[in-house]
């Protein structure tokens, strides 16, 4: 997952690279991590933008290409779900 963030992965494209079914893939992660595999993916590429907007003058836009978000806004919506601020908000909180 690490090595494809920028990339958008479909459960049963991961699952496949363990030679498990999808559901059975989904199970262990869950009991493993606590997360769905989905979800710790958004939470890697959340951490990701986050880095991106601490450590670069990137636009939002480009943060969100870079973690594999076609749309910014859809991006924006799931920073704020997962961050509880928009990306803006993120960044401004630093200055």
């Amino acid at each position: 997952m690490l090595e494809n963030l920028n990339q958008k992965l479909r459960l049963n494209e991961i699952a496949a690279q363990t030679g498990l079914s999808a559901s059975y893939y989904s199970t262990l992660f869950q009991k493993r991590t606590g997360h769905s595999p989905i979800e710790y993916f958004i939470q890697l590429k959340i951490q990701r933008a986050c880095r991106l907007l601490d450590n670069s003058g990137w636009l939002i836009a480009d943060v969100s290409r870079e973690t594999g978000f076609d749309d910014q806004f859809y991006f924006s919506r799931t920073f704020r779900k997962v961050m509880g601020m928009s990306p803006a908000e993120y960044r401004k909180r630093r200055v």
